[in-house]
């Protein structure tokens, strides 16, 4: 992907729709690339005239009908759940490749909840809304009927299914990481796998069907704070799904107090808007969240090549990342010596 060329693409398609849009309609609205640390799967880009800011997400062809649901359901999200307001639908292939997309507002003077100094209260009204969601069945009923599942389906399909395709992905570009990753390390990746899918279809509490409305990528940086009174705001709900599993929302929203010393006073603050079983799964997806930062990374270190203007700052974050949480990961679970 050609970030320059995306930028013009979509800038041209702006100066052409800005009445539509609700930007001035001259020569100086611009276009700039919003970079996502979490990957590069999707396009997004901050449009502005210097008086009116949007965010423009534009997604591959396999995304296209996640980022159909959110707009379906977008209002709804704005009124109870601090989402972006959307602007408008895009359905066409402004830029090749990328068939459909979405325009919100733009939220200003925000800083992800990973980066910002925010108040025990703000992450405590977001845990707050958060168990809003897992329980909102009239949201449920407003998403398409999905099969229903277990904990385990929920589990598998969020991280082992991820997993192997990452796996894939890592034996294809070998070259590309044979400094810094042995083979014998990708034949372990391979086996615990297996480990980790096994271990939670034997625990009980994956074994009850999955019922709950989740985020289910309630990370740092899709939280944004917004000023100095403890507001927020919530971001990125392509992956919303309505039988899904709480202790995921939980486990990346609470992950950075996980292997720290206030985690006894936060896991009980879960407790008291979950439940037992939630803590139990919370457990595993804590151990995938910190396997995912073994494997996932090395993706995206594979990914970052058909991003030239960021590979190496890409690249160096995801290496750094994958050298620190390998050894962490063995020095808690005790696989590998």
């Amino acid at each position: 992907m050609d970030t320059r060329q995306a930028k013009q693409l979509i800038t041209e398609w702006a100066i052409a729709n800005a009445n539509l849009l609700g930007l001035v309609s001259n020569n100086h609205i611009q276009a700039s690339y919003i970079y996502n640390p979490g990957g590069f799967n999707n396009l997004s880009v901050r449009l502005t005239d210097g008086r009116t800011q949007l965010h423009v997400k534009l997604v591959l062809p396999h995304k296209s009908e996640r980022l159909q649901q959110w707009a379906r359901v977008s209002d709804y999200l704005t009124e109870h759940y601090a989402a972006p307001k959307l602007v408008h639908e895009i359905d066409n292939e402004i830029v090749p490749g990328y068939p459909y997309g979405l325009v919100f507002e733009y939220i200003e003077d925000a800083t992800p909840l990973a980066e910002a100094r925010f108040s025990e209260d703000t992450l405590i009204r977001v845990m707050e809304t958060a168990a809003k969601l897992h329980r909102d069945d009239h949201l449920r009923r407003m998403l398409p009927n999905a099969d229903k599942r277990s904990y385990v389906e929920a589990f598998e399909e969020e991280y082992i299914s991820r997993f192997m395709e990452d796996l894939d992905g890592i034996l294809g570009s070998r070259e590309l990481l044979k400094d810094f990753v042995s083979d014998e390390t990708i034949a372990w990746f391979g086996e615990e796998i297996e480990r980790l899918r096994e271990r939670v279809r034997q625990t009980p509490a994956f074994l009850h069907p999955a019922t709950d409305v989740v985020h289910n990528d309630l990370n740092g940086n899709n939280v944004l704070t917004c000023g100095e009174g403890g507001g927020f705001r919530i971001i990125d709900w392509d992956e919303l799904h309505g039988y899904g599993d709480a202790a995921m929302d939980y486990s990346v929203l609470m992950w950075p107090f996980a292997q720290g010393p206030s985690w006894p006073s936060w896991r009980e603050k879960v407790l008291a808007l979950a439940d037992v079983d939630v803590l139990q799964r919370l457990e595993l997806y804590f151990r995938a969240k910190l396997l995912d930062d073994v494997i996932d990374v090395l993706a995206d270190y594979v990914e970052a090549e058909q991003v030239s203007e960021h590979r190496e700052n890409a690249q160096a974050k995801a290496r750094a990342i994958h050298l620190r949480s390998y050894p962490q990961y063995l020095a808690k679970y005790g696989l590998k010596k």
